[in-house]
């Protein structure tokens, strides 16, 4: 065979591989999109109505049984997709009553409905209950992932998209799926399709969700949406009422559709966002929950720091000359204005050490404290989730220690001792203790339960306690009858545990 010949047969291969690889990803879809009722049916839903109930579930990275410690949601969910409109009136409990507010997203500008008091990161005003106020960017991010994800607006999304092609089957739970890819706004996503009936099974994407507060301490991460629980509707839709959301390789929430109304009666009203509530929010509301700067820290009798800033870390303790920080923060630039503050406050200092006492939790400045340098002591409850964040931020591990079992910390002639330690709900947590101060910290003992064992640790060391620390209060002095080992100067054997220096 002649060179040409050679070069024509190999052109017509690779033109003909993407072109049968398209072939079979839409001949997947278009079985699964019959099962849905048709083109033409979903291409008519303008508009949706759903009753729902959201259990909200927390993010463990361990093997624990049910330690997910769910919240739950009761909302009604009204869409207008040809406005890209979003009205949902949410319901929590708290303690024994209701509380209801109402979220507003149209086009880009979030607004919502207050139950009362503070919003938090997500609505900082303090507003009475049913005054309408600026809700945080990350709102409009929300409403883009879940109209993309709707099941009725996915498969014809991914049915048009110019790249659409076809992966290898794979097998999930023992049942055969066809994979497809495509490019939605701008980002790779594979939806996954049952081979033995057609449904819709689920769909994946790798996501930055750098504007909300609880997500952006994993930096960049998979995002899985799964739908079942299909039922067939008199007017030809068949519907999945069950959503379950996964981040992080975790479960993240779970939506359970109670009735679901397609193409209700156009309520415009119901998306009204007025021209002073809009000019607010661009001028308030465009940053990330976590930028928030840091100005309530204040130094607390020379030798603690308390930030009391959201997504910040909880605080700081002085050895000799020298800071250590306590938690990572939410996100890089949580720590690195959390350190700005400690050298602009005293300027003398540095940074010798971070302790992450916290049993799952994220740690989103983990990294940025590794590019410079500062050692990192982590809880084993902790190890999964930093290096998770480590892993998203695409960061070092280098400088990050798991505290296996008690040791000390030597900074400037004074000394630090940090040993597991096993809480209700959070096992693998940290126990710090620094005799100097007789104080000793915990993130997680922020209840009565949890404090309690931890100060049972620390009479079962003898150690000196006068006071305590956690997320919530950085030093609290124990009243004189819980004070631990007024007579006893017994402290951690340092010939028992080996010494640990910063660099």
């Amino acid at each position: 065979m002649s060179k040409f010949s050679l070069l024509h047969a190999a052109t017509c291969l690779l033109v003909a591989m993407p072109a049968k690889g398209q072939s079979a990803a839409t001949s997947a879809l278009d079985t699964a999109i019959a099962r849905m009722g048709g083109a033409t049916v979903l291409r008519g839903i303008e508009r949706a109505r759903f009753e729902m109930i959201t259990q909200w579930q927390r993010s463990v990275f361990d093997d624990r049984r049910y330690a997910d410690q769910p919240s739950y949601e009761w909302h009604s969910d009204l869409r207008d997709y040809s406005t890209s409109s979003w009205r949902n009136t949410r319901r929590f409990v708290a303690a024994t009553t209701w509380r209801e507010g109402t979220d507003v997203v149209q086009d880009s500008v979030a607004i919502r409905r207050s139950p009362g008091g503070a919003g938090g990161v997500a609505s900082p005003a303090i507003v009475a209950a049913g005054a309408w106020t600026t809700l945080n960017i990350a709102y409009v991010d929300e409403r883009r992932e879940l109209f993309a994800m709707a099941p009725e607006r996915l498969l014809l999304a991914m049915r048009g998209a110019p790249d659409l092609r076809a992966l290898p089957d794979t097998t999930i739970a023992g049942v055969a799926n066809a994979r497809v890819i495509a490019t939605l706004s701008g980002v790779p996503t594979t939806v996954y399709l049952h081979r033995g009936d057609g449904m819709l099974a689920g769909a994946t994407f790798r996501a930055t969700e750098t504007n909300d507060f609880g997500l952006v301490p994993w930096g960049e991460m998979t995002v899985e949406f799964w739908y079942s629980s299909w039922r067939k509707y008199p007017t030809g839709i068949s519907y999945p009422h069950q959503w379950d959301v996964r981040r992080v390789g975790q479960p993240y929430k779970r939506m359970t559709v109670l009735g679901a109304t397609f193409n209700p009666p156009a309520q415009p009203d119901s998306f009204t966002v007025s021209d002073s509530l809009r000019a607010a929010y661009f001028r308030t509301a465009m940053r990330p929950m976590h930028d928030i700067p840091i100005d309530s820290a204040r130094i607390v009798d020379g030798r603690f720091v308390s930030f009391a800033t959201p997504g910040a870390p909880a605080g700081a303790v002085k050895l000799g000359k020298r800071w250590v920080l306590l938690e990572g923060g939410s996100a890089p630039i949580s720590i690195e204005r959390a350190s700005a503050w400690l050298k602009g406050n005293d300027a003398s200092t540095q940074v010798a050490a971070a302790l992450l006492t916290l049993s799952g939790a994220g740690s989103g400045g983990a990294g940025w404290l590794t590019s410079q340098r500062v050692p990192l002591f982590a809880a084993r409850g902790a190890m999964r989730s930093v290096a998770h964040s480590l892993n998203g931020y695409h960061a070092s591990s280098q400088g990050l220690s798991e505290v296996k079992s008690g040791r000390w910390l030597k900074v400037d002639g004074d000394s630090l001792w940090m040993e597991p330690i096993d809480l209700p709900d959070a096992p693998g947590s940290l126990l710090v203790y620094v005799p100097s101060l007789e104080w000793i910290y915990t993130g997680m003992a922020v209840g009565a339960l949890q404090l309690d064992i931890a100060l049972a640790r620390a009479r079962a060391k003898g150690w000196k306690v006068t006071r305590t620390g956690s997320l919530r209060a950085i030093a609290t002095p124990l009243p004189a009858a819980q004070r631990i080992g007024q007579t006893s100067t017994q402290q951690p054997s340092k010939n028992r545990y080996a010494l640990a220096s910063t660099r």
